[in-house]
């Protein structure tokens, strides 16, 4: 990372044990960052465990106030909006580095911000003009990554995002695997008006909110408000994300493989190679991608760990951070 500040520093994780936050301190674990100190909080439900950080088993506390964080420099909040908006209204101390504003059309704090499309010296600067960071949502930062690389920001562009179990909490990939179990030896049965979530593919709950935020925060990103046409879809796999992107009237169909490839983040396989499920995505860095090309258009296929995406963001931008004089300075 190489920080300039010659001081290390000090580091909280809000959600240390979900899903999104255990990857943030993985991350930094396997980055070996050179923060002084990594602080790991969690709700009632999460504290009380033990997460390794910084080459030694580290108690998770409950957070009970904002306050508790204020002798830290940078605070990930990796939790729900609800309360990630208290910590944010509180401004106990830390640059806050927002990962549930990725569910809303626009942030309350700061522009969204993605590696590729935020200028790293804007980090800091954003910190100390609002003290908090709104990291993206991943397929929002895939979109755009496929959108600005395909040249496609004059275009109407369709997607269909495929997600997990994961997208709506640990506890909730446990719950679809019982129902799972449960219906493979016929001893569930579904309530009046319940979705099966196990074994079938449903449109999201939420899908025109989420849909809506998506669309916002790519054009945001990208800079442009080109049409984009959005759906959300529940599938049935516990991790993991998939995404097609349907680009009519490619503007130059030749050079799309490699335009797409030197987009930093997507991997493009072709030349005969198996295409990428989300299995396959599953903890990876990157975002597998292959490229279809039809008389209409291009079919791009993308599959990734949105959890990892997210968590690899904010650390991201801890990592501009670092390099900054003093990141959380007004």
């Amino acid at each position: 990372m190489g920080a300039a500040t010659g001081r290390e520093l000090k580091v909280a994780v809000v959600g240390a044990t979900g899903a999104v936050g255990s990857q943030i301190v993985e991350l930094i674990n396997a980055r070996r960052l050179p923060f002084a100190e990594v602080g790991l909080f969690a709700s009632v439900h999460g504290a009380a465990q033990s997460v390794e950080a910084l080459g030694a088993e580290r108690p998770v506390a409950e957070l009970q106030d904002p306050a508790e964080i204020s002798r830290y420099d940078i605070a990930f909040l990796a939790v729900a909006p609800s309360w990630a908006a208290d910590i944010i209204r509180a401004r106990p101390g830390p640059v806050l580095i927002d990962l549930s504003a990725g569910t809303r059309a626009r942030s309350s704090v700061v522009p969204f911000i993605a590696p590729g499309f935020t200028p790293p010296a804007r980090i800091a600067e954003l910190a100390r003009h609002n003290g908090a960071l709104a990291i993206a949502h991943p397929a929002a930062h895939v979109l755009a990554s496929v959108v600005n690389a395909a040249d496609a920001k004059a275009r109407t562009v369709c997607a269909t995002l495929m997600v997990g179990a994961s997208r709506a909490g640990r506890q909730n990939v446990v719950e679809v695997a019982r129902e799972a179990a449960a219906l493979l030896s016929g001893a569930h049965s579904l309530e009046e008006g319940e979705t099966q979530r196990a074994f079938n593919a449903y449109r999201a709950e939420s899908a025109t909110e989420l849909a809506d935020a998506l669309a916002a925060q790519t054009q945001a990103l990208i800079g442009s408000a080109q049409r984009l046409l959005i759906e959300v879809v529940n599938v049935a796999v516990l991790h993991g994300s998939a995404m097609t992107v349907l680009i009519p009237d490619v503007a130059d169909t030749q050079n799309l493989a490699a335009d797409l490839r030197a987009a930093p983040g997507l991997v493009v396989l072709e030349g005969g190679q198996e295409n990428p499920s989300v299995v396959d995505a599953i903890g990876q860095e990157a975002v597998l991608v292959v490229v279809t090309l039809q008389p209409a258009g291009a079919a791009v296929w993308c599959a990734f760990d949105a959890t990892r995406l997210a968590a690899l963001d904010a650390v991201w931008a801890a990592e501009k951070l670092a390099g900054a004089a003093d990141p959380g300075a007004a």
